[in-house]
């Protein structure tokens, strides 16, 4: 039988949607949230990924120069071409125009 491809998109995405709550269903488990009340469980939520949004923030904020060497590591193609590298490293390998404390 032939599939019209609107039959073949609806199949996807119910994939997709059972893929996904495959997924959270182990981040419940494995984070112990399954056996909490509801708005414990929302409180967890809120507060888990509130401190996600902060770490992600902060590390952005306080050292892009390590940022955007990790996203050209991780994704080479994505980096413009034309932008020039004001980047001269030291004898340590690091840039030296991050902002903040570098731990040696």
């Amino acid at each position: 039988p032939k599939f019209s491809m609107f039959q073949k998109l609806a199949e996807d995405y119910e994939k997709f949607k059972r893929y996904v709550k495959w997924l959270y269903l182990l981040y419940e488990l494995n984070t112990q949230i399954a056996i909490c009340e509801p708005w414990e469980k929302v409180f967890c939520n809120v507060l888990l990924g509130s401190c996600a949004s902060l770490f992600l923030y902060a590390t952005c904020a306080y050292i892009p120069g390590y940022c955007l060497s990790v996203f050209n590591l991780v994704w080479p193609l994505a980096v413009a071409p034309n932008l020039p590298n004001t980047c001269i490293a030291n004898s340590e390998g690091l840039c030296g125009n991050e902002s903040g404390a570098v731990l040696t």
